[in-house]
């Protein structure tokens, strides 16, 4: 047994049981009371920074009894903890309107150490209904499964830190999400060909080419930057993106490691990319003083980089002038994966050039398309033995 101590206010113990580690301190809180607390970690490691956490909060004051905090005041805190963990600026952001908006006005006023899984499982029941900020209903299975799963993450810090013996959201029903067979609504290749014939004379000509030719996600076009094109290779690399956050344009890496790609370029596409960065340069000779420098690939008439939701609400401004069937503008990216599959590209170039984290989720996205491809294969397989 080793025991650790932190000043005067508090002592504590480290020792094996049954194969796990359990951690237990003992403080004196300011009015004078003894508490006890004790958790249970895999290993020795694990229990001793847990330990000595709950001594450094004691040695500064920070004592206060876990069973006279409410949900919203533990809330609060562990939002103002996100900061330092190295979470991305979209995911806090969300975090932060889950508690603000939807947990709170629920369940903020419940004691922490009595939220029970019965009350998370009725919020959930509750949102599924009437989650509807505008009143319109309620909310999807899949905003409500985010709800739960924020809530979860928000409890597991507060057992990491001994303040609830165990996670209620572990005993509590998960919210179900329907089975994926969404169809999806792409366009077929001579649609693709008509909106980038249509948009040819577009400001913006290359941008739209760009994002029917490589299934680019919007947030990955707006990221792009000269250096990230190599126009002789006929190449680009995917090194960054723009999402928006609380309203303002916010730079991260790409979605996922699998994101972070190299795509190849046809070259009618390297031909339109050369057309606008000349028109770019004399835009800038135009503005002189007023251009913004840096090195974006689409930008506004004095330089500023594009925001994703213009840019997607003048895709569709442009669909409904060329009299195309409305599609949003991501299902671009999977018009043009559709149509390679289509035309019977293995799906693995699929995978490498839209960036999916691994193939099993281009092969589930685009399974509607699978079955022709299946029984193409079959026949050029059968020619080739002399079937006819």
């Amino acid at each position: 047994m080793t025991t650790i101590k932190r000043q005067a206010r508090g002592t504590g113990s480290i020792g094996e049981r049954n194969g796990q580690w359990e951690a237990r301190y003992s403080i004196i809180d300011p009015n004078g009371r003894r508490r006890q607390r004790s958790a249970t970690f895999d290993t020795k490691t694990e229990a001793r920074q847990w330990l000595t956490a709950r001594l450094a909060d004691a040695a500064g004051g920070n004592a206060a009894d876990p069973g006279s905090i409410t949900v919203g005041q533990y809330l609060e805190e562990w939002l103002g903890s996100l900061g330092m963990a190295q979470l991305e600026a979209a995911t806090v952001s969300w975090y932060r309107s889950a508690v603000v908006r939807h947990i709170v006005p629920v369940l903020g006023g419940v004691k922490l150490a009595r939220l029970s899984p019965t009350m998370i499982e009725s919020f959930m029941a509750e949102k599924a209904q009437h989650g509807r900020l505008d009143g319109a209903g309620g909310l999807g299975p899949v905003s409500v499964r985010r709800l739960q799963v924020t809530l979860h993450k928000a409890l597991d810090a507060a057992v990491r830190k001994g303040m609830l013996l165990r996670n209620p959201c572990d005993l509590a029903d998960k919210v179900k999400l329907p089975a994926s067979d969404v169809t999806l609504d792409v366009w077929t290749p001579h649609e693709l060909t008509r909106f980038v014939a249509a948009t040819s004379t577009d400001r913006l000509a290359a941008l739209w080419r760009l994002d029917a030719m490589t299934g680019l996600r919007r947030s990955e076009v707006c990221g792009l930057g000269w250096p990230d094109l190599d126009l002789e290779g006929g190449r680009l690399s995917v090194r960054r993106a723009v999402v928006i956050v609380n309203g303002m344009p916010h730079v991260k890496p790409p979605k996922t490691a699998r994101s972070r790609r190299t795509v190849e370029l046809d070259s009618q596409t390297v031909a339109v990319l050369r057309e606008h960065r000349k028109a770019q340069l004399e835009e800038r000779l135009r503005a002189g003083t007023a251009w913004t420098p840096g090195e974006w690939v689409f930008t506004n008439e004095i330089g500023i980089p594009l925001r994703p939701d213009w840019v997607g609400r003048r895709f569709s401004t442009l669909v409904e002038a060329a009299g195309l069937r409305p599609i949003p503008m991501r299902m671009l990216r999977h018009s043009h994966a559709t149509a390679l599959l289509a035309a019977g590209e293995h799906p693995k170039v699929v995978q490498e050039r839209l960036g999916h984290s691994s193939i099993s989720i281009t092969l589930d996205t685009y399974s509607a398309v699978l079955p022709n491809m299946q029984r193409d294969a079959v026949e050029r397989l059968a020619r080739s033995m002399g079937g006819g």
